[in-house]
């Protein structure tokens, strides 16, 4: 197979990637939607225990990533049973640097609650694992950041946009996520929903 074959082989397999993870966050929007319905139809009637519905939400697929220290490690031994936010950014995205202050304000409040997973994007937008380390030390973030080195973790995720942001349930399943900055008491309001 030759240099040419390779790459028209590689777009494909990462379009069909995309088009797989486009599907997969459109089936969490709809999932979000029903179980919004679901809870106001709850509220204006009292369940007995039988009638209650169990949601069940996707496992998040897993990936591989670089630690601070240079370790490889994947999601599923990151997680530690708890909520968590997986955070993908880049020091180039401003909306990221927007946000950021405020992930790391609520690090702070809730990380015996509630995970922090901040993905640095590298590879997207000219991102250097270089680049984001001195980022984030000089912002004096403490959450902890992994760097993905090999854009599994955004062709997993089918990140289009940074900053884009998910949170998992204490099981390791995606509860809900979208693209574009949170604010502060957004971010908050999904965290307590996962945590209650």
């Amino acid at each position: 197979m030759n240099a040419k074959q390779k790459w028209v082989l590689g777009a494909v397999a990462f379009l069909l990637l995309l088009a797989i993870a486009g599907f997969g966050y459109q089936e969490l929007q709809k999932e979000a939607e029903r179980k919004e319905k679901n809870e106001s139809a709850s509220e204006a009637k009292e369940d007995s225990p039988e009638e209650k519905e169990t949601t069940e939400y996707a496992e998040a697929p897993d990936f591989t990533v670089w630690d601070q220290e240079g370790k490889q490690t994947s999601l599923k031994e990151i997680l530690e049973g708890k909520p968590a936010v997986i955070n993908f950014w880049t020091s180039k995205c401003p909306p990221c640097k927007e946000e950021m202050p405020d992930f790391e304000e609520l690090y702070q409040k809730m990380k015996d609650q509630v995970q922090f997973i901040m993905i640095d994007g590298v590879g997207c937008m000219g991102e250097t694992e270089e680049t984001g380390k001195a980022y984030v030390e000089e912002q004096g973030f403490t959450f902890p950041v992994y760097y993905d080195r090999k854009m599994e973790a955004v062709i997993n995720y089918g990140i289009q946009a940074f900053p884009t942001t998910y949170i998992l349930n204490s099981e390791g399943r995606l509860v809900t996520g979208g693209r574009g900055m949170l604010s502060k008491d957004n971010l908050q309001g999904l965290l307590d929903q996962v945590m209650e």
